[in-house]
């Protein structure tokens, strides 16, 4: 069991300069497809390349209206609060932002490549089942409908006795793009399968004759 948190990535926005330098600010486009999940203090994630190794805090301060079009992507500028006390944030800095959506504590996760993940006789419903990505995660209020159909996966396990996979009916909740929250269908320990490794070996090479070939002289 681990937390799990769903994540709007915003990619990499720039610091403004601030009359107080201890309190910082910055604008990050978000994307159309997450704004809708964007809100008012939220908590957001962001690192620098100038302390790669530490993470900052800030919250969502202002979430505008007016949409940014460039080359026929939207998107709708956000503004984020954060407190500076040591000074490390300078103006001009470049920042890698990621607004938590979601929280849960002490879920059952798996990895999305086992949603991906399909055996070469898969059913074609199982195969059309694939993984949510990082759609999951963006159904407003109103898609419940939506969101349902969503959640409702297949995995494959590997049962105890046996090394055939089998299906699995499973329902996820959130998702941050690597690893997916399992609301059903599967418990602690199950084995899971990601991937199929197949293994090619080479047919031995018949043994030489140590006296034979080429011209023999007499």
């Amino acid at each position: 069991m681990h937390d799990h948190v769903a994540e709007a990535d915003v990619g990499v926005v720039t610091i403004d300069q601030n009359v107080d330098f201890t309190v910082d600010a910055f604008h990050a486009n978000v994307a159309e497809a997450d704004v809708g999940v964007v809100t008012i203090d939220q908590n957001v994630d962001f690192t620098v390349d100038a302390f790669p190794m530490q993470t900052f805090h800030g919250k969502v301060v202002q979430v505008r209206n007016a949409p940014i079009t460039v080359q026929n992507v939207v998107t709708y500028d956000t503004v984020i609060g954060v407190s500076n006390p040591e000074l490390k944030l300078k103006p001009g800095m470049t920042a890698n932002v990621s607004i938590i959506i979601a929280h849960r504590d002490d879920v059952l996760q798996i990895k999305n490549a086992a949603l991906r993940y399909r055996p070469p006789d898969a059913t074609p419903v199982e195969t059309r089942q694939s993984a949510p990505g990082r759609g999951a995660r963006r159904a407003g209020p109103g898609d419940a409908g939506a969101s349902q159909r969503r959640a409702e996966r297949t995995v494959y396990i590997l049962p105890k006795f046996g090394s055939r996979p089998r299906a699995v009916q499973i329902k996820t909740g959130i998702s941050d793009g690597i690893m997916t929250e399992v609301v059903e269908g599967l418990k602690e320990g199950d084995r899971v399968v990601t991937a199929e490794l197949t293994s090619t070996i080479a047919a031995p090479s018949p043994p030489t004759n140590p006296f034979g070939g080429g011209p023999r002289r007499f």
